[in-house]
């Protein structure tokens, strides 16, 4: 690993964040146009006995970080299954194939029965797709159910976004007491390459402005007049039905502790409610106008 390359310990011994960090320069669709500074990108590995879990695979660009970093936390006899949270995202997918080169890959868990076609960016030929296709044993899932990790069946909870562009999974895990919620809860970045990538409750200057500006900055411009109470009723029985201490973003800080994941919470669901268009008219935010600075200055 490198100095843009660290862990972070969600659990002792049995959760971890692995983030490659990325340059803010307007390129990276995943953040408002305008944001300048850095950001990680987070896979999550939950190690149980004689499996772990990775969820999602990173960039293409972290395939030797990522290598390393899962070599890190297990062994060779450690057999490694594979969730992406979204299939359709490069962030999910890049190194899904180079990984299960190097680790034993137990079962990958999908929706649909051709999901290893999506993870394969290498085949020039049926032959050689049909190959790296075997490496990725396909275990179906409905997307909404417990799954169990290890010889110790430890217990994962898989659920459809209710809130979302593309399909796309948020994950719990009882152990850690965390909420993996991929391209949600993403909207903290930072000016400088920090070492650790966590916002608690002592430093916690996110303002619900900041939520709106992200949102309506990214992929979920489309909210600015939608109707958002069932999206905002789908959010709360998630948090209701779980005992949830960390969220845990694809990309972000990661919130850590009860009192910045309930703050969090209550800022994405007030400007949910806020952006009903019970309260505000649809409007269309072209690209190159994204990443406001207040309100007064949206068209």
């Amino acid at each position: 690993m490198n100095a843009s390359s660290s862990l972070t310990e969600l659990a002792a011994g049995s959760t971890y964040a692995l983030h490659n960090v990325i340059a803010l320069d307007g390129r990276v669709g995943h953040y408002p146009s305008q944001a300048r500074g850095y950001a990680p990108c987070n896979c999550y590995l939950l190690v149980e006995d004689d499996e772990a879990l990775l969820l999602d695979t990173g960039f293409g660009i972290h395939k030797d970080q990522m290598l390393s970093q899962i070599g890190s936390l297990i062994g060779p006899d450690t057999s490694l299954s594979i969730m992406v949270l979204r299939l359709n995202d490069f962030l999910s997918v890049g190194n899904a194939l180079p990984i299960a080169r190097h680790f034993p890959i137990k079962r990958l868990f999908a929706t649909i029965k051709n999901a290893a076609a999506a993870l394969d960016f290498e085949s020039t030929s049926q032959e050689e797709a049909e190959a790296n296709a075997g490496r990725f044993p396909v275990e179906l899932i409905t997307g909404n159910e417990w799954v169990e990790i290890g010889s110790r069946k430890r217990p994962v909870k898989f659920n459809q976004s209710p809130l979302r562009l593309i399909n796309t999974r948020w994950v719990y895990d009882p152990a850690s007491k965390t909420l993996f919620t991929s391209d949600m809860f993403a909207h903290s970045w930072s000016e400088s390459m920090e070492p650790q990538w966590s916002i608690d409750a002592g430093a916690d200057e996110t303002t619900e402005e900041d939520v709106r500006r992200f949102l309506l900055s990214t992929r979920y411009w489309w909210l600015e007049g939608a109707r958002t109470d069932e999206l905002r009723r789908g959010i709360d029985a998630i948090f209701d039905a779980h005992d949830i201490e960390n969220i845990a973003p694809g990309y972000g800080k990661l919130l850590r502790g009860r009192q910045t994941v309930e703050r969090h919470y209550r800022m994405l669901d007030t400007v949910l409610r806020e952006l009903d268009r019970s309260q505000t008219p649809p409007v269309y935010i072209p690209h190159d106008k994204q990443y406001y600075p207040s309100k007064e200055a949206r068209p």
